[in-house]
């Protein structure tokens, strides 16, 4: 006897094999979909190069966001060869202060005054070009200049002439880098110095000097960094290139600098061009910088 299949349990078959058919078209075109969109993920700005303002001496492309005051106290301490008499260098601190104010998210304006030499500084920071995450621009690039007048009684050795004009000198940079991954930042820092007057005529008005720093972070809210700078055209014969190593720690709102370097100066003029300490020698100094952001 032939067997029938009813028709309403045909029917509803077809259906239920109908509406699976649909649902794995519409989740196949949805997973095409999510692949399209994460392909066409617009490109932003890469943030985050260098976890403050400066690798360690040098500036890094880093600026304050806009009407963000960025403050900064740093010490230096003597060479740490001076010994157990001096504490190693603890006995002879020299301090610096300095206001960085964002007036926009790429450009700063700081003050700042040294008690070495008594030197009072003003300068702007500008960030030119911003690296971008699908590397259609594959650097930043950031430019800086400084003006630093010189306070102290004692200038260009004996030299009678000391008008404020002749205290004044002037670096000016421009800071390249590149964010290679989440741990490594580099930077490159090629400079211009100049004196308005020197103590002798065989001293030079002008250096220029190329440096280098970098950064890699070790753990979530910590990072390794150095830099390294050298003098090209050198204007006296103890003068030694600028060599630094440290360590960045983020401690909530701040970030505190731990550092070791042959520099006693913390401002452009001093560390770039004046450094007479040696690594070998153990003419070294320690020092600290800490810095707090007020976002007003």
């Amino acid at each position: 006897m032939k067997r029938f299949t009813s028709p309403s349990r045909s029917k509803w078959a077809l259906l239920v094999i109908t509406s699976l058919v649909l649902l794995s078209s519409s989740i196949q075109a949805q997973s095409l979909l999510d692949d399209l969109n994460e392909d066409v993920a617009p490109a932003h700005p890469v943030y985050a190069t260098f976890k403050d303002t400066r690798i360690i001496n040098v500036q890094s492309n880093e600026t304050p966001g806009k009407n963000v005051m960025h403050f900064v106290i740093a010490h230096r301490f003597g060479q740490i060869n001076e010994g157990a008499y001096a504490l190693w260098g603890l006995d002879n601190a020299s301090m610096r202060m300095a206001f960085d104010y964002g007036l926009t998210d790429r450009i700063c304006l700081s003050v700042a005054r040294s008690t070495f030499q008594k030197t009072f500084e003003s300068s702007l920071k500008l960030k030119l070009l911003q690296q971008q995450s699908d590397d259609s621009v594959p650097v930043g690039i950031t430019l800086y200049g400084v003006t630093m007048a010189r306070g102290d009684s004692v200038y260009a050795g004996n030299i009678e002439n000391r008008t404020f004009k002749n205290r004044l000198s002037y670096t000016y940079q421009a800071i390249i880098t590149r964010k290679w991954n989440e741990k490594f930042s580099l930077a490159i820092v090629p400079s211009f110095t100049h004196r308005n007057l020197v103590a002798y005529t065989n001293y030079g008005h002008d250096q220029w000097t190329i440096g280098g720093g970098g950064r890699y972070k070790i753990a979530q809210r910590v990072s390794l960094n150095a830099e390294y700078h050298v003098l090209l055209n050198k204007w006296r014969d103890d003068v030694k290139n600028s060599l630094s190593m440290g360590v960045d720690i983020e401690t909530g709102g701040h970030v505190f600098q731990l550092h070791i370097t042959n520099s006693r100066g913390m401002f452009e003029r001093a560390f770039l061009t004046e450094t007479t300490g040696g690594w070998m020698e153990g003419a070294l100094f320690f020092g600290f910088n800490l810095s707090r952001v007020f976002d007003f």
